[in-house]
């Protein structure tokens, strides 16, 4: 007699399209974050790439990267934004790895802003 083995759901269902986390994901996101992957939602800079914060280009010891606006981990866990939404490209920009990275970051109160704007109806 053979086990009894259970099909295999699928994975990587997305969000279809929500903003938010529900109870149930937010919980198991506490538990464990999720895997991002920004950079494959943002279009190579190309050859005339500049940074979003100083408007350099890149140098070799300092590489434009995808940062966030609203923080991935923070916007998990204060704002319970799923993984989709942080890596749209309007929560993405591209910024030197060193100099400029964090300064792409909203501030707490900035980004409850964004969020509260995006909550309305």
């Amino acid at each position: 007699m053979e086990p009894d083995i259970p099909p295999l759901p699928l994975a990587n269902t997305g969000f279809d399209g929500r903003a938010f986390l529900t109870d149930d994901e937010y919980a198991t996101y506490l538990r464990r974050m999720p895997v991002r992957y920004p950079r494959r939602d943002m279009a190579d800079p190309g050859i005339d790439a500049a940074c979003a914060v100083c408007g350099e280009p890149p140098t070799s010891d300092n590489p434009l990267q995808v940062c966030h606006r609203i923080p991935f981990g923070e916007g998990i866990r204060r704002w319970r934004l799923t993984p989709e939404w942080l890596d749209r490209p309007d929560n993405l920009r591209w910024a030197h790895r060193k100099r400029c990275n964090k300064l792409v970051e909203l501030s707490p109160l900035a980004a409850g802003e964004l969020v509260r704007a995006i909550a309305k109806p």
